[in-house]
């Protein structure tokens, strides 16, 4: 497992988390890049899943298992503290299955299925990736100038299908970097975190500029070229920066990989833990709230790993039991 993906996980989870801080900060505005962890995350997702050996019955189901019991779990508990209510066999199927409380983790659940057709073909043709990255890119592009409504600035906007594009072909991009990444550790440091540093500021600079002046929101969706260049300098130089995380003291390094395994948890608890506790004065509210995502999510963790561990010993045992049956026939 490589050091530096989690790192990126517990950065990419501190930029969701912020973004979700509108109420949180004395200024709206400092809630900001939440799109970045999104996308970081489909990157990592990618770089981690580029070599595929199972079938896609089994991949999947691994996918599934790995977010949806999380989900079912801190739904049915928003349910009973009266968050949410149940009035139907839609509001089930709503809240538990399709499309929940986490657009997120549809678009995620989503990619994966499309990821899994691209990678398994990469395995074929050499230049497969490659060339679906372009396409897909080129089509993008199209969708965008013949489909998309370009009088305001949002082409941002998590909650809009066109954001499935940016999502895939991060998650491509990452797969990218695990194909190619011989090449990418003879980058530069320190000209690289320069190129990072220009990349933020064309995304966030074309993102006020768009939102701003309306005669060039046609023009909106080169800031998602800008951020995706903000992916692929962050991707660089964290992966770059492998070998010197690797010599970071081992508490540090346990620490941060116990953080990343709670990522997906703490985006699950945060909105309700955000609600609950933003009215806080700032800064109390600040440190309130983040405590409070990270405890509950800690909680959940634990009790998730318990619930899942009972069920494993109980079909253990169930197996176990099956098998002294046909020994005594």
């Amino acid at each position: 497992m490589y050091i530096f993906i989690n790192y990126l996980r517990v950065l990419a989870a501190i930029l969701i988390t912020n973004s979700h801080y509108g109420q949180v900060w004395p200024v709206a505005s400092l809630a900001a890049g939440g799109l970045i962890g999104n996308i970081l995350f489909f990157a990592i997702s990618g770089f981690c899943l580029y070599h595929i050996k199972e079938n896609f019955v089994k991949y999947y189901s691994k996918r599934i298992v790995r977010i949806y019991p999380l989900v079912i779990l801190f739904t049915l508990f928003t349910v009973l503290i009266g968050d949410y209510a149940i009035n139907g066999f839609n509001d089930l199927i709503r809240l538990f299955i399709y499309p929940t409380n986490y657009i997120f983790i549809v678009w995620l659940m989503i990619a994966y299925v499309l990821f899994y057709i691209v990678a398994y073909l990469s395995k074929k043709y050499d230049k497969f990736l490659e060339t679906t990255f372009l396409a897909l890119i080129v089509v993008w592009i199209l969708v965008y100038f013949v489909f998309v409504e370009k009088n305001y600035y949002h082409v941002d906007s998590v909650y809009e299908p066109f954001i499935f594009f940016l999502y895939f072909i991060s998650m491509l991009m990452g797969a990218l970097f695990r194909k190619h990444k011989e090449k990418i550790k003879k980058g530069n440091i320190k000209r690289d975190f320069i190129f990072l540093f220009i990349s933020l500021v064309l995304y966030f600079g074309s993102k006020i500029a768009f939102s701003k002046i309306i005669k060039i929101a046609p023009l909106q969706i080169l800031n998602q070229f800008a951020i995706l260049l903000v992916l692929y300098f962050i991707f660089k130089t964290a992966f770059i920066l492998e070998e010197r995380l690797k010599k970071f003291p081992n508490k540090l390094n346990k620490t941060i990989s116990f953080v990343s395994n709670l990522t997906l948890h703490i985006y699950v608890v945060q909105f309700i833990v955000i609600r609950r506790l933003q009215h806080f004065v700032f800064p109390i509210n600040l440190l309130v709230v983040s405590v409070g995502i990270f405890v509950l999510a800690t909680v959940v963790y634990y009790i998730e790993n318990l619930i899942r561990k009972i069920i494993v010993d109980l079909i253990r045992k169930h197996k176990k039991g099956d098998g002294n049956a046909k020994s005594i026939d």
